[in-house]
């Protein structure tokens, strides 16, 4: 697809200079590196009498690429170069591409963290601190968010006020979950209110907080995923959610894109981040009682 309406740049690469771009990073590609890229993308992109000379793919999977089609003059004996806009691929194409580089920005990029392993480990321990402390204000807020429900004078049925009572006793239990005791909130599910199920099972029946469907509170996703702010550090592109993702993914999308960055940080970077660090001194807010 050709670079017409399309969206912000998404990456840019430029064998000339060897330059791998990636979200206002750059990493300059050696030549045998170039070398790997042009093997690892085929000739559809890159041959030896048409090479590749600079290209971006933009956020749409839309691209602009410019080749070079070398000639020869059997007269002269001397080859000469002819630029031109590339304009054959398909979106599948551009799809592909646009994986097979951003692997290699990975690749990079994971190197460069290892290097930066104890910077990074603080970075990561700063903000996996706030997210605990925003779970813990969460959790207070809802309840007194909440406890208009259980005054006398709430207008609602008391099969309505009961399913209120049951969301708040949840939430008062939670300090209680060992998951809570150990700060390990990625764990940690908040409830989706009453008003929430009652949209999700009009006829309840399914009884409420029985099935994991009644855990997928998009708030508290959402203030697991701001941990994803560390990817102004990691930058890698398998991990990086936009703000469109966010209006149109499922939960279980999100929730899974979330679950892999924290394996990424566990497992193939290996910063032995502890997201388990006992906090000695809990507040918490039980909220009404009526």
């Amino acid at each position: 697809m050709v670079d017409t309406n399309h969206g912000k740049p998404a990456l840019q690469l430029s064998p000339k200079d060897g330059s791998l771009w990636y979200q206002n990073e750059v990493f300059t590609l050696t030549a045998a590196e170039v070398a790997d890229v042009k093997t690892t993308i085929g000739d559809f992109w890159w041959t030896d009498n048409d090479e590749l000379a600079f290209l971006t793919i933009y956020n749409d999977m839309t691209i602009h690429c410019e080749r070079e089609k070398n000639a020869w003059n059997y007269r002269t004996g001397t080859s000469t170069k002819t630029g031109y806009v590339f304009t054959a691929p398909t979106r599948d194409q551009v799809v592909t591409l646009f994986n097979q580089l951003s692997t290699k920005f990975t690749e990079l990029k994971i190197s460069k963290l290892q290097v930066d392993k104890n910077k990074i480990k603080g970075i990561l321990t700063e903000e996996y601190d706030g997210l605990i402390a925003s779970f813990k204000g969460m959790r207070n807020r809802l309840l007194m968010d909440s406890d208009y429900t259980q005054m006398p004078d709430y207008p609602s049925s008391a099969d309505v006020k009961a399913l209120w009572a049951t969301y708040r006793q949840y939430l008062r239990d939670m300090p209680s979950d060992p998951n809570w005791l150990s700060n390990d909130v990625f764990k940690v599910d908040f409830p989706i209110t009453p008003t929430d199920y009652l949209v999700l099972d009009p006829s309840k029946a399914t009884t409420y907080l029985s099935v994991p469907a009644h855990f997928e509170n998009a708030a508290a996703l959402k203030a697991k995923a701001r941990l994803l702010r560390i990817n102004k550090h990691l930058n890698l592109p398998e991990l990086f959610i936009t703000d469109e993702e966010w209006e149109k993914k499922t939960y279980a999308e999100l929730n899974e894109k979330i679950n892999k960055y924290l394996a990424k940080i566990d497992g193939d970077l290996k910063f032995e981040v502890s997201f388990t660090t006992t906090d000695k001194s809990k507040t918490t807010y039980v909220g009404s009682e009526l």
